[in-house]
């Protein structure tokens, strides 16, 4: 699916800022090639990041393969990759009092919205109203992605790592600060029963990120042995849905209840039903995964008479400075799940052990 030039060489030694860096660039859809390109320069209120680690996500294989095209990347050829951690190699003009300097290391949101539309004024520049205007921009999908040696993003959109979190683990804030806003937006609490489909990256933090908030149930759903690795991260329960049915697994572990909060971090449209059918009366479904403009089942009787709370879950505004505090604490582990790290020259092989599933999070460092 994914090859490189024969004649790409690794970068010379070079100064803080070069002139050309080598970058995983889509061409075409289906196909990667690792090439040298002019390192971006920072405008106004941006930063220059020499980029540390790289997480690759389903979502990017979809982008690859061209599953959103047109809109995510909206024309080629494209950096990708918004799962990242790096050090501040320089400051452009306007950034002096942003607090940033140069050697720090730092994490980048990928949503900046307009910072003036109604939903950006409210603190939800996740959902800016000005998605096809020049002042929003979803790095990694509408605008270049940190699948390279360096990457220029807002000051703004930069929080400081500290020294207790290594530069891979930092790469998963990123889907960490999703599953924190998606507890927020189901309102997880102390005592509280949860369920988990999907035990990739995005959900083994997701119950992690539960348990943090104070739930004392997780049940994982899902296949293989990820689930191992879920019981070993802190899941109550699991459900393998070869051998159970998922609904009558979690309710089953709920004591015929159903979960208080059900997060679908799978993005299988045959989960939602799966999902809507294991919450409890009145209680909420997150739903955090795409699912590539593919249609689910709604059973519109049941969301109706049980007054059931179907939330769509969208990045992580105002979530990352949370993630980072959790992780540095070491409430979230990230040990099991950052194992298959990859140097950018072998980005093809990464992206196939991601297809296969054979990494839970194929990370590339720099």
């Amino acid at each position: 699916m994914i090859s490189q030039p024969a004649a790409s060489q690794p970068a010379a030694s070079q100064p803080a800022a070069p002139q050309r860096m080598r970058a995983a660039l889509l061409r075409e859809f289906g196909r990667l090639t690792l090439e040298q390109v002019p390192v971006p320069v920072p405008g106004p209120g941006e930063v220059l990041v020499r980029v540390r680690a790289c997480g690759l996500c389903g979502t990017d294989l979809k982008i690859v393969s061209g599953g959103f095209r047109g809109t995510w990347p909206p024309s080629l050829p494209f950096i990708i990759g918004h799962e990242w951690s790096g050090e501040v190699a320089a400051l452009g003009p306007g950034t002096e009092r942003s607090g940033l300097a140069p050697g720090d290391r730092v994490v980048a949101e990928n949503h900046t919205g307009c910072g003036s539309c109604p939903m950006c004024r409210a603190g939800r520049y996740n959902l800016c109203e000005r998605v096809r205007e020049p002042g929003f921009k979803l790095y990694g999908h509408t605008a270049p992605g940190a699948l390279a040696e360096y990457a220029v993003r807002p000051a703004v959109a930069l929080h400081k790592v500290p020294p207790g979190v290594s530069d891979v683990a930092a790469a998963l804030v990123n889907q960490g600060a999703l599953t924190v806003h998606a507890a927020r937006r189901a309102q997880v609490g102390p005592g509280d029963s949860v369920a988990v489909f999907g035990p990739g990256l995005l959900g083994l933090l997701m119950l992690q990120v539960a348990r943090a908030a104070g739930a004392t149930q997780v049940v994982m759903v899902g296949r293989g042995k990820r689930l191992t690795v879920a019981r070993e991260l802190g899941s109550t329960h699991i459900v393998d849905y070869e051998a159970t049915d998922p609904v009558a697994g979690v309710r089953a572990a709920t004591g015929g209840r159903g979960a208080d909060c059900v997060f679908d971090c799978s993005g299988n449209t045959s989960v939602i039903p799966q999902a809507l059918r294991s919450v409890r009366r009145g209680g909420s479904v997150a739903l955090l995964g795409l699912a590539g403009g593919a249609a689910a089942e709604l059973p519109v009787d049941l969301v109706t008479l049980d007054e059931l709370n179907v939330l769509g879950v969208r990045s992580s505004p105002n979530a990352y400075p949370a993630m980072i505090a959790l992780l540095a604490s070491g409430a979230i582990r990230t040990e099991p799940l950052t194992a298959d790290l990859y140097p950018l020259s072998d980005v093809a092989a990464a992206f196939d052990a991601l297809a296969r599933r054979e990494a839970i999070r194929p990370i590339i460092t720099m």
